[in-house]
């Protein structure tokens, strides 16, 4: 027997032990037994079916969107909700969600405790969970934005820590890692409102009386989470704003390099094209200091728009 069999066993069990109680867990890749639990409770589990919530038969059919945090890395992904008085069916799309995962050992714990468990209440639990998980993966953002807020700052001042000169290429870099943040809180605020609708449905099913100070709560939470997800998005544009403010900022510095350097180097560029035309006659040619004067004078020349330049305050 493999280090891994033991464990593969227990969760079989736990999940025999829940679906004793009411919760059949299943993923979309389990094919046989979404169309045993179809034929059986006569409901379409596919979990590609749309964000609406909806009523078919005795069942409250709930999709949910999620971004969690799992294994290192940001997941985006789905699970889907069936409930009614009798039983809880959730379909979880491509990944196995450590977060259910952790509902199932507290419901197994309830249930081992000899405290009573039905559909309605182990939703409750697993709409908790989910939001705490929510919370956790905005935190995680939240941390990896003060990261790049450093590295703004740092960007917007000119220098990196190594004191070279931040350039376009940087701040395009965290620009698109920006961009990718953006889209994750994004999908974070609407994860939230899909959870607190699955919330409202279940007191729909559920009755007032059933959750009547719980279930308030979770909401709460759940509006106080989608705030602070909302937020990290407003976040997330100002660093968006102050990068490309930045960028524009960066790429007149290059355009006022060249323009001062072109300013400096016409004057004697036109000297020295005059004195390559071929004329016949040039008497300062003839003088013993001609070759010397021709140079002063050149170099007068390109002070001349170096010093205007400098003294409107365009080399700032």
């Amino acid at each position: 027997m493999t280090a891994k069999q033991p464990e593969l066993m227990r969760a079989v069990g736990h999940a025999d032990e829940l679906q004793q109680a009411g919760w059949l867990r299943l993923s979309a890749g389990q094919h046989e037994q979404l169309r045993a639990a179809h034929s059986q409770h006569g409901v379409d589990l596919s979990i590609i079916r749309g964000r609406a919530a909806t009523e078919e038969g005795d069942f409250i059919i709930i999709p949910l969107e999620l971004v969690i945090h799992q294994e290192q890395q940001y997941l985006e992904t789905s699970v889907l909700f069936a409930l009614s008085k009798d039983v809880l069916i959730s379909v979880e799309k491509d990944v196995h969600l450590n977060a259910l995962e952790q509902a199932s050992q507290q419901l197994l714990e309830t249930r081992l405790a000899g405290r009573p468990l039905d559909p309605a209440g182990m939703l409750f639990t697993l709409l908790e969970v989910l939001n705490d998980s929510a919370h956790a993966a905005i935190r995680e953002i939240s941390a990896r934005l003060d990261e790049r807020s450093e590295i703004v700052a740092i960007a917007s001042g000119g220098f990196e820590m190594s004191k070279r000169q931040a350039g376009v290429a940087d701040i395009a870099g965290t620009a698109i890692a920006l961009g990718e943040a953006e889209e994750l809180v994004a999908k974070t605020v609407e994860g939230q409102l899909m959870l607190a609708r699955a919330g409202r449905w279940l007191r729909r099913v559920a009755g007032e009386a059933r959750f009547e100070q719980s279930l308030p709560m979770l909401l709460s939470d759940i509006q106080s989470l989608r705030r602070y997800a909302r937020f990290q998005h407003d976040k997330i544009r100002n660093l968006q704003q102050s990068l490309m403010t930045t960028m524009d900022i960066k790429q007149n510095q290059v355009v006022k390099v060249f323009t001062v350097v072109t300013a400096v180097f016409t004057p004697p560029t036109l000297v020295a094209s005059f004195y390559g035309q071929n004329f016949a006659h040039m008497p300062e040619l003839e003088l013993p200091w001609g070759e010397w004067m021709v140079m002063g004078l050149t170099g007068l020349f390109a002070l001349m728009p170096l010093l205007y330049i400098k003294r409107k305050g365009w080399m700032r």
